[in-house]
């Protein structure tokens, strides 16, 4: 008998959803573009985010060796730092090396390759660091500053100069999933609220028959149930809706996208985590429903 009087709520609710016809069309809407803005400040925060971690992974730390310093010792500097926990990758640069990289980048300069011909190798063998943690940089040159090695150091690019580029775009990062919260949460409210409306509407509509179902001792769950599975309802269409905007839009967008940033593939991550995607954005919509349909029979369904 129960499981009869579940399913007749769910059937009442479902024809209360399509009797409602314009009404169903424009709360539906509210939530699409309630969760359309969901996507869109986690599509920005992922672009960014990406680009943080692209510009972190290109910074490095140039350390020059002194012209008389040994190759051994030099190489043993290296093996030194690269063995430690907080660095990535330590590789060393003879002078040869650096030579050669250097004409290559200026291959179509004959001037500067003509001045290579006539001071010979001006160049420094040098240590190129590439850390975990950008934050770490300052630490590992401290280290090597008071290692047995620092002898044979002549100077150090440091990063600093790319630093505060960094400090920034995280600063940005950081205020853009503020901004995006706040917006998040307006939205939300909005479409609970328009959500909200709709099921008082129906619940007025649907006035005498809740009396009646009073009247002859109708189970309160089974009053309830049919305007709860409205809302819900109004959940899951905005969100499958939602979802069918959302990857045309970010994959007509992806080229644009990677033009200006480098190693960030948003279709590609969107068909990765596709299940976990349709899973949130579907939780969300029925989610934001149920709320409103709980709210509104607390507040006009007294039973």
């Amino acid at each position: 008998m129960e499981w009869l009087t579940f399913w007749r709520g769910i059937k009442s609710g479902v024809r209360n959803f399509f009797r409602n016809g314009w009404l169903s069309i424009a709360t539906i809407s509210i939530i699409v573009l309630t969760l359309f803005i969901i996507n869109a400040v986690f599509i920005i925060t992922l672009i960014a985010k990406n680009t943080l971690e692209d510009l972190q992974q290109k910074i490095d730390v140039n350390i020059y060796f002194k012209g008389e310093a040994e190759e051994t010792g030099s190489r043993a500097l290296t093996d030194m730092v690269s063995k430690m926990p907080e660095v990535r990758n330590a590789q060393y640069v003879s002078k040869s090396e650096a030579l050669q990289v250097f004409k290559e980048k200026h291959s179509k300069d004959e001037i500067i390759l003509q001045s290579l011909e006539e001071l010979g190798n001006p160049l420094q063998a040098s240590m190129s660091v590439k850390m975990e943690n950008p934050d770490a940089y300052q630490g590992i040159i401290e280290k090597i500053s008071q290692s047995q090695y620092a002898n044979l150091i002549s100077d150090v690019d440091y990063y600093s100069e790319k630093k505060p580029i960094i400090e920034r775009l995280n600063n940005i990062i950081k205020t853009l999933r503020k901004i995006g919260v706040v917006i998040i949460a307006i939205f939300s409210v909005i479409a609970v609220l328009v959500t909200f409306n709709s099921i008082r509407i129906t619940m007025y509509s649907y006035r005498r028959e809740v009396e009646i179902m009073k009247l002859v001792g109708a189970n309160p769950w089974f009053v309830r149930l049919p305007f709860i599975v409205e809302g819900m309802m109004y959940g899951f269409f905005a969100a499958w809706i939602s979802i069918l905007i959302s990857y045309p839009f970010v994959y007509f967008s992806s080229p644009y996208i990677a033009s200006v940033v480098q190693n960030v593939n948003v279709v590609g991550y969107l068909h990765t985590n596709a299940f976990s995607i349709i899973a949130i954005q579907m939780v969300s919509g029925v989610v934001l429903g149920a709320i409103s349909s709980f709210i509104a029979i607390r507040k006009y369904l007294k039973i």
